[in-house]
């Protein structure tokens, strides 16, 4: 998608966008140059945000594969029971 560069360099994301990352007012984002690239990323400050980011990421793992998420294989690795 195109979008034209406003006063003070200012960009709107488009609605598009903006819904299929889960982007709201007030949400941080990083951004960076990659060669020749101007990225955009949300970052993710919740400890839940991260917890859903790896969800599925352990099925295959023999041990961590028949928990149910990542937060009871978190309790595991310190011990908590």
């Amino acid at each position: 998608m195109e979008v034209k560069i406003a006063r003070r360099y200012q960009v709107t994301i488009p609605r598009e966008v903006r819904e299929k990352i889960g982007l709201s007012v007030g949400d941080v984002v990083e951004v960076r140059y990659d060669e020749g690239r101007i990225i955009i990323e949300k970052v993710l400050a919740g400890w839940e945000d991260v917890m859903m980011e790896t969800l599925g990421a352990w099925k295959n793992h023999p041990v961590f594969g028949k928990m149910k998420n990542s937060i009871e294989i978190v309790d595991w690795l310190r011990g908590k029971k």
